[in-house]
């Protein structure tokens, strides 16, 4: 029983250390392969608040694309993409060919998944890409929580996403960030004050979220990072 008390108390040592280490505003949650969602540093409260996706919508984007075949090979060159592929666009979090792509399924297409993909909070309205391919990159008006963004990486990381078969297998190997110390699959987002990484390891999904304009995108990352006690290489 001593030892049972001892694991908890040290548990809850290193989430109160957590605190100290990360910055003021920043939530993290995170979930391990087989485990309970827990709350590594921020409030409670912020878990279902509805904020923007940012560039994590552009998962929904890519998941579309590949599942309509507009795009077969992860790394071959995308349209408005400089020369990258689908990988490498995701982790740069490049916009243009993500318009396009946008552009070419319209909204009512897109929309159908976003709603399947279980990222987006409340009703997707017909209109919700009026503004075009340049707005949807971003998620345009649609909203998501830190809920959502998680339980979508825990899906990746458990196999229980809405995608599956060669498809959700083209998304997740797009979803891979090479280069790193540690092999993580996670999707980057700066929009409208809101800052995010939401993704997964061998052994557990991370989110990281946090209020902010688009310069403060490195301390997410390294946030995210340190999580598996690195540093990224690649920010």
């Amino acid at each position: 029983m001593w030892m049972a008390l001892l694991i908890g108390w040290l548990g809850g040592c290193s989430i109160a250390l957590a605190d100290e280490k990360y910055p003021d505003g920043m939530t993290i949650l995170e979930t391990p392969m087989i485990g309970e969602m827990q709350v590594v540093t921020g409030s409670k409260v912020d878990v279902d608040v509805a904020r923007e996706p940012a560039s994590t919508f552009k998962v929904v984007i890519a998941w579309a694309a590949l599942d309509r075949g507009l795009v077969q090979d992860v790394e071959a060159p995308l349209k408005g993409a400089e020369g990258l592929g689908l990988r490498q666009s995701l982790q740069k979090s490049i916009n243009p060919p993500f318009a396009l792509l946008a552009e070419k399924m319209g909204g009512e297409i897109l929309g159908e998944y976003a709603k399947r993909s279980g990222l987006i909070e409340g009703k997707i309205l017909k209109s919700w890409m009026k503004a075009g391919g340049q707005e949807a990159v971003h998620g345009a008006d649609l909203k998501t929580t830190l809920r959502r963004e998680h339980s979508m990486a825990v899906a990746w990381m458990r196999g229980t996403e809405p995608w599956n078969g060669e498809v959700g297998r083209k998304l997740q190997e797009a979803l891979v960030w090479k280069g790193e110390k540690v092999e993580v699959w996670a999707k980057t987002g700066s929009f409208g004050g809101c800052l995010w990484m939401t993704g997964y390891g061998r052994d557990k999904a991370v989110t990281v979220f946090m209020l902010g304009e688009v310069g403060r995108r490195p301390e997410v990352v390294k946030a995210f990072f340190s999580r598996w006690a690195v540093e990224p290489a690649s920010l």
